[in-house]
């Protein structure tokens, strides 16, 4: 089998599929893409709202709720308890499949008629968590976003174990850290980068076992350096308290020294570990045979896969989010936790089996078409219970009728069977979904391509207190600060300090941040490369590499073998 170029339905450009892809799609018994990798990328992310939370008002108890939906959406909205509770079950609104009308139409006239989760959390494993939203099991925490298995934490996205912790991204098993991104096993590791086993590291990127270290780039179990330079035990601690750490001003000034000194040095083409084999992509972890993979961990023969924060994830392609020894699963979303066959599909866990089309279901459903919001089903179809026969036998008419009765939205992209769902039967807007972050785009753009577009309404509280009036160090603070409305330094919008994150900033001695939540997220996100890879060489032996750091970047990038040659 050869390879074979297509033309993308929805941005005309080429791509390729190749007979590895055929390979699997065979397995999958799926027809072949008509989307890039990219547009189909951006789709699932489409789907997904993880950072925007509004106040709603439960449509079951009445009382108000935290959620991802927006008082101006139209689905119903039930808050986390009500959802979870025993009173419905989701198959008290199925309807009987009408072959005269698109799949797709009737899937979206069911999404509007069943109840949705006010956030996207495993609500029944959390302690004390009432502010986060895409969670696993969260002990204590406040203001986290897409994390599992994590105990008093705050302010931080992208997690998978992480303890007492606050305002980190990319941050596995580690423990006292704060401000640091891409870290694993580290402990007390503060505004540092790509750092793996590290303990009483500051302000290092891309190092490995470091101890009582300070500023330091691509170095491998050391102890008392501070940039790069080695140090006595007490001319390390001296130099130490000479950098003032417990003050905002000093710190913010290190800051910038620090970014300038890390670009000295070169950096390899992608971000990742010694335990991968054969993968391509970016921020990859403990995988093999991963190719075109973004942000995951535990991959084994997947492609185009993203956000797999729980290992692992087996035969798996364009699968965002999340693992946790999940397989074969194709074309689906946030689908986790002993997943297996589960095709064109979002939010399903645990143990989700052979689901297709489906949304929401959880507690082991199974054999599944086309359902919304169901708890512990198998056999149903747009919501109905059928026997085992009839379900076969209306799932493979509803196919073939995919195919002669498709649906085409309003750009005229024709979806039948073998693609994820129409983006017009997103709940989210583009500009406030998952897409907007990592593929940022205009207004016009947005509605040009056929997404949906909200003014997103910030809320609004009096000042009273300037960041700039803040104490420069948190001895100088007491919980006073907690009834104080902070205005940020640089958007000017207001904040508060919860006393969760007032004791951690006290326990680490670190100051009162000056800028609010989203402004410090956006600083970590800048941090981070994009999931795309460009052709471009090496700048030391000049062979080809693909790399997610773009021509234009200032940054130093080496091949694999030109920097293990000079760090490893």
């Amino acid at each position: 089998m050869q390879p074979e170029v297509r033309n993308c339905q929805n941005c005309k450009r080429d791509f390729i599929i190749e007979p590895e892809d055929f390979n699997f799609y065979e397995k999958m018994n799926v027809p072949s893409p008509t989307w890039c990798p990219e547009c189909r990328m951006i789709r699932r992310f489409a789907f997904s709202n993880v950072w925007h939370l509004y106040k709603r008002v439960c449509a079951k108890c009445g009382k108000s709720v935290l959620s991802i939906y927006s008082e101006d959406k139209p689905n119903v909205v039930y808050c986390n308890p009500c959802w979870w509770g025993d009173t419905w079950n989701g198959d008290e609104y199925g309807v009987d499949y009408d072959p005269s009308k698109p799949f797709f139409t009737q899937l979206k006239e069911l999404f509007l008629k069943v109840p949705w989760q006010a956030t996207e959390n495993m609500y029944l494993l959390h302690t004390n968590s009432p502010y986060v939203n895409a969670c696993g099991p969260a002990k204590n925490c406040y203001m986290l976003f897409w994390a599992d298995y994590c105990e008093n934490s705050f302010y931080s996205s992208y997690l998978n174990g992480l303890k007492d912790s606050s305002d980190c991204y990319r941050a596995a098993e580690s423990e006292l850290c704060y401000e640091s991104v891409g870290i694993n096993k580290c402990y007390r590791t503060l505004f540092s980068e790509e750092c793996d086993s590290c303990a009483d590291t500051w302000f290092s990127r891309a190092c490995s076992g470091l101890v009582n270290c300070f500023g330091c780039v691509n170095l491998r179990n050391k102890s008392y350096h501070i940039f790069n330079e080695k140090y006595s035990t007490e001319e390390y601690h001296k130099k130490l308290e000479e950098f003032n750490l417990n003050s905002r001003e000093s710190l913010d000034k290190i800051r910038q020294e620090v970014f300038e000194f890390w670009n000295k040095y070169p950096r390899r083409f992608y971000i990742g570990n010694a335990l991968n084999k054969n993968v391509t992509g970016d921020y990859i972890y403990e995988s093999k045979n991963g190719k075109n993979c973004y942000m995951v961990s535990g991959v084994e023969d997947g492609k185009y896969a993203q956000f797999i924060s729980v290992p692992k994830a087996k035969d798996c392609y364009d699968y965002t989010g999340w693992g946790d020894s999940s397989e074969r699963i194709y074309e689906s979303s946030l689908v986790g936790l002993g997943g297996s066959n589960v095709k064109f599909s979002f939010e399903c866990w645990p143990n989700a089996l052979d689901l297709e089309y489906c949304t929401y279901l959880v507690n082991g459903s199974k054999n599944c078409f086309g359902c919304v919001n169901m708890k512990k089903k198998q056999y149903c179809i747009l919501n109905k219970q059928y026997s085992k026969e009839e379900y076969e036998k209306l799932k493979a008419q509803i196919i073939s009728d995919m195919e002669k009765n498709s649906y085409i939205d309003k750009n005229g992209r024709v979806w039948k069977y073998g693609e994820f769902f129409p983006i017009d039967l997103s709940l989210f807007t583009y500009n406030e979904s998952t897409a907007q972050k990592f593929f940022t785009k205009t207004k016009d753009e947005i509605l040009g391509e056929g997404f949906k577009w909200h003014e997103i309404e910030e809320n609004k509280y009096d000042v009273t207190k300037k960041s700039g009036d803040l104490p420069d160090s948190i001895s100088s603070s007491n919980e006073s600060i907690l009834d104080e409305v902070i205005e940020c330094e640089k958007c000017r919008k207001a904040y508060r300090f919860t006393l969760g994150e007032f004791n951690l900033m006290k326990k680490i001695s670190m100051p009162l941040p000056h800028q609010c939540f989203n402004c410090r997220q956006n600083l970590r996100f800048s941090r981070t490369n994009l999931p795309k890879l460009y052709e471009r060489k090496c700048m030391k032996c000049e062979s080809l590499i693909k790399t997610s750091y773009a021509p234009d970047r200032p940054e130093i990038i080496y091949c694999e073998k030109c920097y293990q040659a000079e760090f490893l």
